[in-house]
């Protein structure tokens, strides 16, 4: 009988224990969040999203959003956007941070505060971001007012501080407007 105990409470020990690392299954800040964006040096804008102590952070290069319309392809009346693109990890970079604290658009725009800890983050290393742009065009006067950019990451592939890597087809990072220049 002692067998059997000591058989099962060593089974609960290897099969029930969880190291206690944060895993993520999916990066899902809702795409209804705003992005908000900033130009952090020449050459390079930051796009993010922020929901709480949540954060989605894309730094692309200045030429991704533009305000020209991105060209498209007619094959059988069927319009195929041919977007603009950027390697991740090379060209541009995605990163998922999770703080012990909410933040706010200073932490990104201004100077960015040493106290506030990361407690998780994932790191696009592979993939690739597609930009669409569409003109917003006043029904009143017919003239464009803006212009607005969609924003998806394209097999794109996160690891995590923990370990864990989350795969996604096509993430749907979301919509900026810019106005007219």
């Amino acid at each position: 009988m002692k067998k059997i105990w000591l058989l099962l409470v060593l089974s609960f020990a290897f099969f029930s224990c969880d190291d206690g690392d944060l895993t993520l299954e999916e990066i899902n800040l809702d795409t209804g969040t705003d992005i908000d964006a900033c130009v952090v040096e020449a050459g390079v804008t930051l796009l993010f999203k922020i929901n709480g102590a949540e954060t989605l952070i894309l730094e692309v290069p200045a030429d991704l959003i533009v305000n020209t319309v991105t060209e498209a392809t007619v094959v059988d009346g069927v319009v195929t956007p041919n977007p603009r693109t950027a390697t991740l990890n090379s060209q541009a970079f995605c990163y998922y941070r999770s703080f012990d604290t909410t933040i706010s658009n200073g932490y990104f725009c201004d100077e960015v505060p040493s106290d506030i800890n990361i407690t998780l983050e994932y790191a696009a290393l592979a993939g690739e971001v597609e930009v669409t742009t569409l003109e917003i065009i006043d029904d009143v006067t017919n003239l464009t007012t803006g212009y607005k950019h969609t924003i998806n990451l394209i097999t794109v592939v996160f690891t995590g501080t923990n370990g864990q890597d989350v795969r996604d087809d096509l993430f749907e990072f979301g919509t900026i407007i810019t106005p007219v220049e």
